[in-house]
């Protein structure tokens, strides 16, 4: 079952820290950005790319579904946003 999701539906991207960074006492996750879910999975590839850390712990919030937690499906994601964006 494929799930169409809005693009343009405003997110807010999250980042989990590091195992050693909550040992330190920070928090489990941070909100990096509200963005259009377009934006923030451009983020997650595109600009996270040199920390696969950062880019397996992202999660993006939607308020008209279930969080995205899988990087697999952000990358599927972003693939077919590039293909809608080409045609």
């Amino acid at each position: 079952m494929t799930v169409a999701h809005d693009l343009d539906e405003m997110v807010d991207l999250l980042a989990l820290s590091r195992p050693f960074e909550r040992s330190r006492g920070s928090t489990m996750a941070c909100k990096v950005a509200t963005l259009p879910l377009r934006d923030a999975i451009a983020v997650v590839v595109e600009d996270w790319a040199d920390d696969k850390f950062r880019q397996l712990s992202a999660v993006i919030v939607r308020p008209s579904a279930p969080a995205i937690r899988s990087f697999d499906e952000i990358r599927r994601l972003y693939e077919a946003a590039e293909t809608a964006n080409a045609s």
